[in-house]
């Protein structure tokens, strides 16, 4: 039989639309390049931008006080606090001894976790969704507020983040082949995760979700042995910070408030840096389920959701691990939820709405990038203090400094805010004034914090000025209000204030000896 003409057309037509978008597609490969080519670029450029303007705040500052000790003293200091942290230290100890310890050195290797991060989420994100999922995720990435904070900050969260994302692609390909070489390196990938932050282990309920819809599908009992003897292996490697860690954490993160239903709306907020950018996201979300492969959509957004419930209800125990930046190993199923969405629409409906993602996200972005951004941790809430600029403390003492000058740091709180860490830090190798009234320093404690000397008056010595620095108010025109009544009488018997200055959340007195 003869084909009509308007079938003969009807072809035609099919065939033109499906080679030219065929040649679409294949031009955005090429100007794409790899997918994970644009989203390690921008997320690098993104971190690198601004990275020494924000002022180290007191958890850097813990970092900076740490790693700056001999190797013997870290693992000493271990210990007694901060165990959870000793990867992060000892990497981080071997770094500075060959780059150094500014702000730009020490928060590099953070820029560079997110960057992985999002390769490894682009990869994800390709492998779940295809070309264009991938892409879209890994940019997705690159833009939220919440990376580029964490990856300007020597702490560890962004190498949590990487392990997250690297853990998850690493389950994929074990899932496409299992094998005993792809499930060893799943589980050394946990066991890095683990070693960084022990609650970022939470996103395993997500992922034994997806082995268990692959079984189903597959019946490769394969799944059922690598997946479980992977876990419990990178366990067994964790055991020893499993038990310091559990010793640790009343003080190390017993101040934490147990979650609320009140607090369920300010969570996400804090994990992606905005609100309205939460529902943008959501948003996004929800046009992934346009996508063919359903269930892996599903299965993406329990790895989203899953480990956040799982935190929120364990936090109602002995001790809450509900703090927004403990979450963000979330972030990576985000993005590629997020890019599965973008990617379900055409071209130049997606490109409009990734545009206006940028929008949304830029006045945050700024935010972060700001002086005193990294002194709030809780953003967009307000922050739970007043940021502390040590670095302007610092150029106020640095501008007046004279041989024969010495330290003192106000009661308080300012053992927990790290100020004799903050200000010499920031002060010139040769203008490093003695610290008074310290018995001994957190370094020859092994800790973090220093104790003070009992007597106050035979640590006073007889320097002709000092440099009071404290968490005052504004009106706070006393010094020796300020201080330990015992250091207050001794130093209201010698000296007197003749400076006052205020710098954001500080203020520095320069005190000159009577007598």
């Amino acid at each position: 039989m003869t084909s009509t003409p308007s079938a003969t057309v009807d072809h035609d037509d099919l065939a033109d639309t499906d080679a030219a978008a065929g040649h679409w597609k294949g031009l955005l490969r090429r100007l794409c390049g790899p997918v994970w080519l644009w989203p390690m670029l921008a997320t690098l450029a993104i971190t690198l931008y601004h990275n020494s303007v924000p002022v180290m705040w007191q958890d850097e500052l813990a970092t900076i006080s740490v790693i700056t000790r001999p190797t013997g003293q870290i693992l000493a200091t271990l210990k007694h606090v901060d165990a959870v942290h000793g990867l992060y230290y000892l990497s981080m100890h071997a770094w500075t001894n060959v780059v150094g310890y500014s702000p730009f050195a020490l928060r590099f290797p953070s820029a560079v976790g997110m960057t992985a991060a999002a390769a490894f989420t682009a990869l994800v994100g390709r492998r779940l969704f295809g070309y264009r999922a991938g892409v879209a995720a890994g940019l997705v990435f690159a833009v939220l507020p919440t990376v580029a904070r964490y990856g300007q900050e020597a702490r560890s969260y962004a190498l949590i983040v990487m392990s997250a994302a690297l853990a998850l692609l690493l389950l994929y390909r074990a899932l496409e082949r299992p094998g005993a070489l792809r499930w060893t390196a799943y589980g050394a990938c946990l066991v890095l995760g683990g070693y960084f932050n022990l609650v970022s282990l939470a996103f395993l309920c997500g992922h034994a979700l997806a082995v268990l819809l692959e079984y189903r599908k597959t019946r490769a009992r394969a799944l059922l042995i690598g997946f479980p003897a992977a876990v419990a292996a990178a366990v067994v490697v964790l055991i020893p910070l499993i038990k310091l860690g559990t010793a640790q954490s009343t003080r190390q993160i017993g101040w934490i408030p147990k979650p609320t239903v009140g607090n369920l709306d300010t969570i996400w907020p804090q994990i992606f840096g905005s609100v309205l950018l939460t529902f943008v996201l959501l948003a996004f979300a929800l046009l992934a389920w346009r996508q063919p492969r359903r269930q892996a959509v599903l299965v993406t957004a329990t790895m989203v959701l899953l480990p956040w419930l799982v935190i929120w209800t364990i936090s109602h125990g002995h001790t809450s691990y509900y703090l927004s930046k403990y979450l963000f190993f979330v972030l990576p199923p985000a993005a590629v939820l997020a890019g599965a969405g973008l990617a379900s629409l055409r071209l130049r409906y997606a490109m409009p709405l990734m545009v206006g993602l940028l929008v949304v996200v830029a006045p945050t972005q700024r935010a972060m990038h700001a002086t005193m951004s990294h002194g709030n941790y809780v953003y967009p809430d307000p922050p739970v203090f007043t940021p502390l600029d040590y670095r302007s403390a610092a150029d106020v003492v640095a501008a007046g400094y004279r041989p024969g000058d010495a330290m003192v740091y106000g009661q308080g709180y300012h053992i927990y805010f790290e100020s004799s860490v903050g200000v010499p830090y920031y002060l010139p190798k040769d203008v490093q004034p003695p610290t008074l009234f310290i018995d001994k320093t957190a370094q020859e404690r092994n800790d973090l914090w220093f104790t003070f000397c009992a007597d106050p008056a035979a640590c006073l010595g007889d320097h002709p000025r000092i440099w009071l620095v404290d968490l005052g108010d504004v009106s706070m025109a006393n010094p020796f209000q300020t201080v330990i009544p015992g250091q207050a009488a001794v130093l209201k018997e010698h000296y007197t204030a003749v400076q006052r200055t205020r710098v954001n959340g500080m203020t520095v007195f320069l005190l000159e000896r009577t007598g």
